[in-house]
């Protein structure tokens, strides 16, 4: 595909995405040539990458299964650190609400501990059933990875079960929208010394197996990371428009 065949593909992208996005501007825009933004609105300082929805994992493999294994491994740590110092029976359930960011191997050890720590706090209450949300906890990792605790106080003497799940449901699309995030990301700075605020575009093409999207309700739920201002998606040749939850952090 040549240049001028890339940005009459781009063109027809965007129109299609301004006609069916309430959010993006009626003016005429520019398309400069790089490194600037595919789409730019001079009247109002914005400008709009453009970018498809691609088949793959990502340089880094499956970003759900490397989530999973971090936070069963940090369960575990959690569990350890709270049984070292007390012995009760219970269900601790471990959620995670943020799956666009996988703690560090330095961050686990000061998550497990914050977990141990809430969950001796709530038990020390005497209730049979009690819940911990994030922003009840002191340390900050908690809060960027959006940890909730759901602990249940069994009867009698046994065995605690400290499980980590997902707080939603985690679908294939997750990880292909934070990857075509990502792999924008570094562009983005560039982005911004030619436009005051930046959009990504990604566009998926029902008529291309390696471009389909899949909508799931529980993609609205998920906060993406990435440094854009708004993310949004276009669903083609039907021209569903979704936006997507950002976080900065």
């Amino acid at each position: 595909m040549t240049a001028i065949e890339k940005k009459a593909k781009e063109f027809k992208s965007f129109v299609a995405f301004q006609k069916n996005c309430s959010e993006c501007p009626r003016s005429i825009p520019v398309q400069p040539n790089p490194p600037a933004p595919d789409i730019f609105f001079p009247d109002c300082d914005l400008g709009i990458e453009i970018t498809e929805y691609l088949l793959g994992q990502g340089k880094d493999g499956s970003r759900s299964l490397q989530y999973e294994t971090v936070h069963e491994r940090i369960a575990e740590a959690a569990k350890a650190e709270y049984e070292s110092k007390l012995n009760h029976h219970l269900q601790v359930s471990i959620l995670w609400t943020i799956l666009t960011k996988c703690p560090t191997i330095r961050e686990e050890k000061n998550i497990a501990q914050a977990i141990a720590e809430m969950v001796a706090s709530k038990i020390s209450q005497q209730l049979q059933v009690c819940r911990a949300e994030s922003d009840e906890f002191n340390e900050p990792l908690i809060q960027k990875y959006g940890v909730e605790l759901s602990i249940f106080r069994i009867p009698g003497e046994g065995r605690s079960c400290w499980s980590s799940m997902f707080g939603a449901l985690f679908p294939q699309e997750a990880t292909r929208i934070q990857t075509a995030l990502d792999e924008k990301e570094a562009k983005v700075s560039e982005y911004r010394t030619k436009c005051k605020n930046a959009w990504l575009l990604i566009t998926a093409d029902r008529n291309l197996a390696s471009s389909t999207f899949s909508f799931s309700p529980s993609l609205l739920e998920i906060s993406f990371n990435t440094s854009f201002d708004r993310a949004f998606l276009l669903d083609e040749p039907q021209n569903c428009v979704y936006e997507f939850k950002i976080n900065h952090g």
